[in-house]
């Protein structure tokens, strides 16, 4: 089983930094090494610039050997390909999913290890 962490906040600039407290503190809860917990944390906010709606979710799932971030819903714009390789260079994985009207969730994967 896994555990889940919900955050709900506005999807304005000035909310990354509690989403960025709430990821810090499941990192140490998980035990994950500092660097990935900023990787956590920088893939997240990089993300949370393409929130739209009034409101963005984020929820971290944590499996045995990694923790799963799923975000949305986001504009397009998240497919952008500079954003995609810095998503690539902070994440193990990063999909894209379609949400309703339109709207895109992103859902990363970063191993508890430590970066690839």
């Amino acid at each position: 089983m896994s555990d889940v962490v919900s955050i709900t906040v506005p999807a304005t600039p000035g909310w990354g930094g509690v989403v960025e407290l709430v990821l810090a503190g499941l990192g140490a809860r998980l035990d994950l090494p500092y660097d990935r917990i900023d990787e956590l944390q920088l893939a997240t906010t990089t993300v949370l610039a393409d929130a739209v709606g009034p409101d963005v979710r984020v929820d971290a799932s944590s499996e045995t050997g990694s923790v799963d971030l799923r975000i949305g819903p986001l504009s397009a714009a998240i497919d952008d390909p500079g954003r995609r390789r810095v998503l690539d260079a902070l994440a193990d994985s990063v999909e894209l999913e379609p949400g309703d009207g339109g709207a895109t969730w992103a859902v990363l994967t970063f191993e508890r290890g430590g970066a690839r």
